[in-house]
């Protein structure tokens, strides 16, 4: 069996657009089964007749596929490739595969890479280290950006420290001479 999970964007899912559930919850789509044979698991993905498919929604903030792959490596991942829109990767045990429809929603299938049947709580669990990660990542990029364009707004960074959570402060003046 593989667990194909929807990873609704964040602010689509804040907005009610889908009615997201929260980064590290999930639950079965409405409507659906727990799990399914044969039918649509995402828009525009055919489930082959022998594949078994639990749908279920996952709000995410994950839009790079640059800045995922590199959460994944982040998380031990091996195998990591992209190809044509779409990642495979292996972590720990599980192989999972994201693909990207038109609306740039990723899907997520995970499988046992042993033989083992991936389960709900496995795919869940496996699906928040990578919020995780790639929160993280996206992190680093936003405070090297802030770093390289202080100066030329008019700030100066003046501390920048790393919290137990490693979340990051920064904390910046404005640079004497403008008002």
């Amino acid at each position: 069996m593989s667990v194909s999970l929807l990873l609704i964007p964040a602010a689509l899912a804040v907005a009610g657009v889908v009615g997201g559930i929260g980064v590290a919850g999930v639950q079965s789509q409405s409507g659906t089964d727990a799990s399914q044979k044969s039918g649509k698991s995402a828009p525009g993905r055919e489930i082959p007749a022998d594949e078994t498919v639990t749908p279920l929604q996952v709000q995410t903030r994950m839009k790079n596929a640059g800045l995922l792959a590199s959460a994944l490596h982040d998380l031990g991942a091996t195998s990591i490739d992209t190809v044509d829109g779409e990642l495979t990767a292996v972590v720990d045990d599980l192989s999972l595969r994201m693909t990207r429809d038109a609306d740039g929603i990723w899907t997520a299938h995970v499988t046992g890479t042993d033989g083992r049947e991936a389960d709900v709580s496995d795919a869940t669990a496996l699906m928040t280290r990578i919020d995780g990660a790639y929160a993280r990542r996206v992190q680093q990029e936003v405070a090297a950006r802030i770093r390289a364009r202080a100066a030329d707004a008019g700030f100066e960074l003046v501390s920048e420290s790393r919290q137990s959570d490693d979340s990051v402060t920064m904390v910046l003046s404005v640079r004497s001479g403008l008002s």
